[in-house]
């Protein structure tokens, strides 16, 4: 399944946006962090992030206030996660044929940073939420601003607009998971869906192409002369 009928053209250039929690990541790492350090509390806040009741800057706030961590604690939890299998070489890949990759997430800098750094990746770029810790507490800070987005911390698809604006012509190639990722779908010339975001396509009779691990991201654009080995 694909998005567009019209596939675009290989030869114009290309530019890969990925989620991070679920994504990049093998878990969600900001899901759990919060259900650790509350204490399970946060757990009675999903059902209506869900169902778009309550947007993505409102749960993490009250994510935060429920929970407490203190600076010491944060890299022993964070030792338990990995990146997704295939996504190094997934990056390699792309970095040979100077096809940028951008991560974009609703998730927070603190695990984010971390964990990119631990893989040696950190030279990639990152637009995310940020945090800071202080006697316990966690204090947030949104530095992307949205413009109509009402769901979002950091609207994904706010920030392929704006990425577009610089860079006219470009294909662009997002790669998700879950909810926090819908804004990005009408920006997508080429979606990579799985788990939510994939049963979210499917209700809404929108096309994708389904993945479960980078590899099969790179098999697929290799396969369409996106990219060269």
């Amino acid at each position: 399944m694909m998005r567009h009928s019209n596939l675009p053209d290989p030869q114009n250039r290309l530019v890969v946006f990925c989620d991070f929690d679920g994504t990049v990541s093998r878990r969600d790492i900001g899901y759990h962090f919060f259900h650790h350090f509350s204490g399970g509390k946060i757990q009675k806040l999903i059902p209506d992030w869900k169902a778009g009741v309550m947007s993505s800057r409102e749960i993490l706030t009250r994510e935060a206030e429920m929970s407490t961590v203190h600076q010491e604690e944060v890299e022993p939890f964070l030792e338990q996660f990995e990146i997704s299998p295939g996504f190094v070489d997934f990056v390699t890949l792309c970095e040979q044929n100077h096809v940028p990759v951008h991560i974009i997430s609703d998730g927070l800098d603190i695990y984010i940073t971390w964990l990119l750094k631990r893989y040696q990746l950190e030279r990639l770029p990152v637009m995310s939420n940020t945090a800071t810790l202080d006697s316990g507490r966690i204090t947030l800070q949104f530095p992307f601003d949205n413009g109509a987005c009402e769901r979002c911390g950091n609207c994904k698809g706010e920030r392929i607009r704006q990425y577009r604006q610089s860079h006219p012509g470009t294909n662009v190639v997002f790669v998700g998971d879950g909810m926090s990722d819908l804004c990005a779908i009408d920006e997508a010339d080429i979606l990579f869906a799985k788990k939510d975001l994939e049963n979210y396509c499917q209700a809404n009779n929108i096309d994708y192409v389904p993945y479960h691990h980078f590899p099969d991201v790179a098999r697929w654009l290799l396969a369409r002369g996106y990219l060269q080995k």
